[in-house]
């Protein structure tokens, strides 16, 4: 039996993060997590990000944000403080050192997605691009519509 759409993406996102990893570890970023690089990214994009903005870019939980946040503080890469705009909120920001390592990313980035597109017909990395982004609308949609299913069910009780 072939293993099912949901395997073979897991299969193929474990064998990237491992690869990521080794490239990590090579460029002297020991205890970084692929995760950790999801939030470096964002925060080479923009200069300065609030956690919840920065949860809902990378599609993770605040609590989780906050956890991945906290490591990067321990090793330098990033510091927190609170918004000028509101009290309440929470900022990320890089630090100098959190800075100097977009170079390193973008490389260890570039050589992942050539990688990817090793022996692959660029129409099969665009089809597959179109597939994946319908298959995510498809669970958002379901997992938004079970949610709103759950919620009316509560107000009957």
């Amino acid at each position: 039996m072939s293993e099912g759409y949901a395997q073979a993406l897991s299969r193929t996102l474990t064998l990237s993060n491992q690869y990521l990893m080794l490239q990590v570890e090579r460029s002297g970023l020991r205890g970084l997590a692929p995760s950790h690089g999801d939030i470096l990214v964002q925060l080479f994009a923009c200069d300065q990000m609030s956690m919840s903005e920065l949860s809902q870019r990378i599609s993770r939980d605040p609590s989780t944000v906050t956890a991945l946040v906290k490591k990067l503080v321990t090793m330098g890469l990033a510091r927190t403080g609170k918004s000028l705009q509101d009290r309440r909120s929470t900022v990320v920001s890089l630090t100098e050192r959190g800075r100097t390592l977009r170079d390193d990313f973008e490389g260890i980035s570039a050589r992942l997605e050539s990688l990817w597109h090793d022996g692959v017909d660029e129409r099969d990395l665009a089809t597959m691009m179109r597939v994946l982004e319908k298959v995510r609308g498809n669970l958002r949609k379901a997992i938004e519509e079970e949610c709103e299913s759950e919620g009316e069910g509560e107000d009957e009780n």
